[in-house]
């Protein structure tokens, strides 16, 4: 019995077929599918010898058996457009399922890091339960989502790991995230447990009524720190803040980061956990620092 032809292997036949018995210059090694989308990287199929129309994107469609064909693009304006460009299809909308959660957006407007998976199951099978929790950056509900549901449900639907949340206020100021962000929380059935906060969170101000703050924005969401640190409870809580620290020096970023937060505001703060998520640029890593927050003894 032949082998199955790889995916890699079916796109050079399709395009070589296309080409009238010639390949007209490289393809890409790697891509990222899900649902009936295939998002090829920034810099496929831009050489001038390909000349693409139409009846190339169907070839590439039919061979990889998807409907829609984009190409990534740069991460542009406050918003952070994902940059993506749709190829081939009218409609950028999908919805995503991951840990037993349904997520819903527009891939040419609105990111979306598969990289970021293990942070999201992280907090999904984390125990949550009578939390009142603060998102700063909810985007389409990236961690929000995980925060109120329980975890991936088992293959015969029983109950995950996690304990969500009582309840999640979400801040976000992309109006495109923000309707994202409610088509999720309706599919998912959780809408009556988080309150959306549309604008900068810096223009708001939050009681001091919270039992951890999600801090999920990068390259930096030091602008949050302080806002974060007003909002938690008088008897302390837990900051959970993305950031960027050069490859072997995480333990060092975690620890000037809780530095800096003591002398921001009226906690002691302590590194209770490093989440390193994945690399984000050469020799610079994409870490979660989990701050536990207590009251100053006297």
């Amino acid at each position: 019995m032949a082998p199955t032809p790889t995916p890699h292997a079916r796109l050079e036949k399709a395009l070589t077929e296309w080409g009238n018995g010639v390949l007209r210059g490289e393809i890409p090694t790697k891509w990222e599918k899900f649902a009936d989308v295939v998002i090829l990287p920034q810099n496929a199929f831009v050489e001038d010898e390909w000349k693409p129309d139409d009846s190339m994107w169907q070839t590439i469609a039919d061979s990889l058996n998807v409907q829609r064909i984009a190409r990534m693009g740069e991460v542009e304006g406050e918003y952070r457009k994902s940059g993506v460009e749709l190829l081939l299809g009218d409609d950028d909308w999908v919805v995503r399922r991951e840990h037993g959660i349904d997520y819903g957006y527009n891939f040419t407007q609105c990111m979306w890091s598969a990289g970021n998976v293990t942070e999201r199951g992280r907090i999904a099978n984390s125990n949550h339960e009578g939390e009142r929790i603060l998102d700063l950056y909810a985007g389409i509900g990236y961690y929000t989502l995980p925060f109120l549901s329980e975890g991936a449900r088992g293959p015969n639907g029983e109950r995950g790991q996690g304990r969500s949340a009582e309840h999640v206020v979400a801040c976000e100021w992309n109006p495109t995230a923000v309707k994202a962000l409610r088509w999720t929380l309706e599919a998912n059935e959780v809408r009556n447990r988080c309150t959306i906060i549309e604008g900068d969170n810096r223009n708001q101000r939050f009681e001091a009524e919270f039992d951890r703050v999600n801090l999920g924005l990068l390259p930096s969401s030091e602008d949050g720190y302080e806002i974060a640190l007003q909002a938690l409870k008088s008897e302390g809580g837990v900051l959970h803040i993305h950031g960027l620290a050069s490859g072997g020096e995480e333990e060092k970023w975690a620890e000037e980061l809780a530095q800096k937060l003591v002398k921001m505001g009226s906690f002691s703060c302590s590194v209770e956990h490093i989440e390193r998520v994945k690399w984000y640029a050469p020799h610079q890593r994409h870490i979660v620092v989990d701050i536990r927050a207590s009251p100053v003894s006297c």
